[in-house]
């Protein structure tokens, strides 16, 4: 009887193993947003049905919002904000939401990149903040540029992140990974990762029809000054402002705690750039700033 028990035990076990497999790893191809410039797409497990999305206009933001289920129970959201600033380039921020208590599989795809040029935003490794009084900043500059004719896409990394309440009663982002490397293949490119439950992932880009800077030098001048001095570079933009790294408390969850910082908000390093070296990246992440800045 024990030897019968152990072995339905074991068929039982590889079945839910066999189901899990068949349901985090059988993956389709859904495309999201498309438009002359780019195009993306998510790739999810073929089981995780993605619903038709809720549409909302708001100022400069146009919101999509996918639900996310599983065997007809909701387990997450998927978002996407189209923000187009005022000089006509756009801002387009991705986040899932896994609300569910399984973790999944996914990734975020940009479409025809076949024919563009790239160019990484982090040719060195990046300098430490002062880990007094920071603690460590893994994060890095964003991923880098594609160059297609006259667009170029400025594409920023992948944070992973939960929501946390620290002692004093404060709720911060805790970063648990930053994805900075990603594949490209055939034109794709994808940003894979998996995502754990009640995680978020968010991530975005930067996409203009004519050159973010001037000159290729002025554009590498901005790339080594960023990676040498981490409190000018945002990295970690969201709809409603940059996260950012918080100093340490006594509370030991901080060693990883981001949040916002109006003055960082402010982006102020791009407002003095662009005073003396004049391009579209600063006055692009000047006027994002304004918006978030708006009460």
């Amino acid at each position: 009887m024990f030897r019968k028990f152990v072995i339905l035990l074991f068929v039982v076990f590889f079945m839910v193993l066999l189901i899990f497999t068949a349901v985090m790893f059988l993956q389709n191809e859904i495309e999201v947003f498309s438009n002359e410039d780019v195009t993306l797409a998510i790739e999810k497990p073929m089981f995780i049905n993605l619903s038709e999305p809720a549409v909302n206009e708001k100022g400069s933001d146009k919101t999509a919002v996918y639900d996310l289920s599983l065997l007809g129970l909701n387990i997450g959201t998927y978002r996407l904000v189209e923000r187009t600033l005022e000089n006509g380039t756009s801002l387009i921020f991705e986040e899932i939401e896994n609300t569910g208590w399984i973790p999944y599989v996914l990734s975020l795809n940009v479409k025809n990149l076949a024919e563009a040029d790239f160019k990484s935003w982090n040719p060195e490794t990046a300098a430490s903040l002062d880990e007094e009084i920071y603690g460590p900043d893994p994060t890095t500059n964003p991923y880098g540029v594609f160059t297609r004719e006259n667009t170029e896409i400025l594409q920023g990394n992948v944070f992973v992140s939960s929501n946390l309440q620290l002692e004093n009663g404060e709720w911060i982002q805790e970063l648990r990974h930053e994805i900075p490397e990603f594949t490209l293949e055939e034109g794709d490119l994808a940003k894979n990762y998996w995502l754990p439950p009640k995680h978020q992932s968010q991530t975005w880009m930067m996409v203009a029809q004519e050159p973010l800077f001037e000159t290729e030098e002025a554009e590498d001048e901005w790339i080594m000054f960023s990676l040498e001095n981490r409190l000018a570079q945002l990295n970690w933009l969201t709809p409603k402002g940059p996260f950012v790294k918080l100093p340490l408390t006594d509370d030991p969850r901080t060693q990883l705690a981001y949040g916002y910082i109006t003055k960082r908000t402010a982006d102020l390093s791009s407002i003095e750039w662009n005073e003396t070296s004049p391009s579209l990246f600063f006055e692009s992440m000047i006027l994002n700033s304004e918006i978030y800045l708006q009460p």
